[in-house]
């Protein structure tokens, strides 16, 4: 039987600012497998999950992310693509910081009636999936949860990201360095929740980390440096 590929990445290339640039002659991850992608800072990690998510168009190559061509998708199809099927978390956290904790968390069900329909029918109600997943990240006490989001400590904001991300049985899960605001054992406990919520759900996941210790259980572990020699190997040869 074939694995059917969540992400194929053929020949891409992106120009990241003056100097760098981000080149990958072959990547392709299976759905439902879990992936880590390594690499230092600057060395493209960034830009690759945001070509995923869309949020960047890649200057050549091939990009397709849920049978979804990334470089020509029309607007609205990206919109409910994200909505629907990839939850991601940024490094940055990008909560919404006038919100309170828990509607962040609860803000992939308001833009998707999938997304709501899922985490209705794993726990009950939205807000019964979220308390779940809060549950699950050592927040235990929902209630607390009221305040806007930006009067949370860095390690707490990184958590409501995860519950966020993770909500509603999205289809792919993107995290960018989604520990980096843990301790060691905030950091286990993330890696393990984002694997074990995803072997549930059959999604796949990707995450990138600059850290070469302590993290475990992924399927595979791919190192930025090896993709982008594998086109410089090329770019050689072709020469």
């Amino acid at each position: 039987m074939t694995n059917v590929q969540a992400v194929a990445i053929h020949n891409l290339e992106h120009r990241i600012g003056e100097s760098e640039v981000l080149t990958i002659s072959e990547l392709a991850i299976n759905a439902g497998e879990t992936v880590c992608i390594r690499g230092g800072n600057g060395s493209g990690k960034t830009t690759l999950l945001r070509a995923l998510m869309g949020l960047v168009r890649c200057d050549s190559g091939d990009v397709m992310v849920l049978d979804n061509d990334m470089r020509t998708i029309g607007t609205s199809s990206l919109e409910r693509l994200r909505a629907d099927s990839i939850g991601f978390v940024f490094q940055h956290y990008r909560l919404v910081p006038y919100l309170s904790a828990f509607d962040n968390i609860l803000l992939p069900c308001y833009f998707s009636r999938k997304r709501q329909y899922e985490a209705e029918r794993q726990s009950g109600t939205a807000a019964g999936d979220a308390i779940r997943l809060i549950r699950k990240l050592s927040l235990t006490d929902p209630s607390r949860l009221s305040k806007n989001a930006a009067q949370y400590s860095a390690g707490q904001q990184q958590r409501f990201a995860i519950a966020r991300a993770l909500i509603g049985k999205p289809e792919m899960v993107l995290a960018d360095e989604p520990a980096s605001a843990m301790d060691g054992k905030g950091k286990k406990a993330v890696y393990q929740l984002l694997q074990d919520e995803c072997r549930a759900t059959g999604a796949t996941l990707i995450c990138t980390t600059h850290d070469e210790n302590g993290i475990e259980g992924f399927d595979r572990y791919v190192s930025m440096d090896t993709l982008n020699l594998a086109r410089e190997r090329e770019n050689r040869w072709l020469l």
